[in-house]
């Protein structure tokens, strides 16, 4: 029922423990006094928060964050057009292999060196 996982049985229990324990006669003193703490608690939560708040926008950490997301949503945007493989993808990176190879056979290009199926560079052994 509630965030913190207590249900209408257990809610139950404890009004039944409260009434046994307190006393009917004080039971609506106690809940006013329990209700105005927790009014008390939830403005100064609110009042924290305001500060904490104020505080970041003095900083500049909101211009940060959209400066990071905008950079977040540039990269997948870019990541995921459709001509991009991805680094990591290693049945593209074969796929690519087996077309090179299947275009140059055994032999690699002039001035290139064959190793493993993978051609490198100008070979530097001259």
């Amino acid at each position: 029922m509630f965030e913190f996982g207590v249900g209408y049985s257990e809610l139950f229990v404890l009004a039944v423990i409260a009434v046994i324990v307190i006393g009917p006669k004080d039971l609506p003193k106690v809940l006013r006094a329990f209700g105005q703490f927790m009014s008390k608690a939830r403005k100064m939560a609110s009042e924290f928060q305001g500060h904490v708040d104020a505080a970041m926008k003095e900083t500049g950490v909101s211009d940060l964050k959209k400066d990071l997301d905008s950079t977040k949503n540039q990269f997948k945007s870019v990541m995921s057009a459709p001509n991009v493989i991805s680094p990591l993808d290693e049945s593209a990176k074969a796929q690519g292999a087996k077309a090179f190879d299947d275009y140059f056979g055994d032999q690699a290009p002039a001035g290139e060196t064959k190793v493993a199926g993978v051609t490198a560079g100008p070979s530097s052994t001259s």
